[in-house]
């Protein structure tokens, strides 16, 4: 992302400030298959109030974003709500995932196609990615998010290679926006001389 990416979307979660709620649709989306506890890692996920959304339902969230100033949004929210986040502030064009396995991996409207590989690889066993994107047909309707930041339609499912997907769906959204919607999940391996 680098310098310009952060100050962008710095300027952003300032503008909008701390009272206003910018949720995506990823708690509706993964909601059924979250576990009843384990690690959720929220990527690109300061500003937004999905974190907090996961941590009341038991999980231990941290978000990964390079805006300092939404994961510092975010870190005021879970005070005044009184849970407990972790935050890290990083740039997953050119830094590493945060050290897993996670149990939960969740991504919206950040789309960088080489960092897929690596979230699959910190997922533990039945692990579950979650993603929301728009895709090139939301340009349709709007001309943001523009189109390096848009999935192709169909697309998603290449990204996700190793994964099991359990859901999938591409269309307009409530929010009138046409996104991509995907959960996939790790498959348990069976220790080696199991029989099936």
């Amino acid at each position: 992302m680098g310098a310009g990416d952060r100050d962008r979307w710095n300027d952003k979660w300032a503008e909008r400030g701390v009272g206003t709620s910018h949720g995506s649709q990823l708690v509706e989306l993964v909601g059924p298959h979250l576990p009843g506890s384990g690690r959720l890692l929220d990527v690109g996920g300061g500003g937004s109030t999905d974190s907090l959304d996961f941590a009341h339902r038991g999980l231990d969230v941290t978000i990964c974003d390079v805006s300092d100033v939404g994961l510092i949004q975010s870190r005021q929210r879970a005070l005044a709500e009184n849970i407990i986040i972790t935050t890290v502030e990083a740039d997953l064009d050119i830094d590493p995932v945060p050290e897993g396995p996670w149990d939960v991996i969740t991504v919206a409207n950040y789309l960088n196609r080489e960092l897929f590989p690596a979230l699959v690889a910190a997922l533990a066993p039945g692990g579950v990615l979650a993603i929301v994107i728009a895709t090139v047909r939301n340009l349709e309707r709007s001309p943001k998010p523009g189109r390096p930041f848009l999935l192709e339609e169909g697309e998603i499912l290449s990204l996700v290679d190793g994964l099991d997907v359990v859901q999938h769906s591409e269309s307009w959204r409530s929010n009138n926006r046409h996104e991509a919607h995907l959960v996939g999940r790790v498959a348990f391996q069976l220790p080696s001389g199991t029989m099936t």
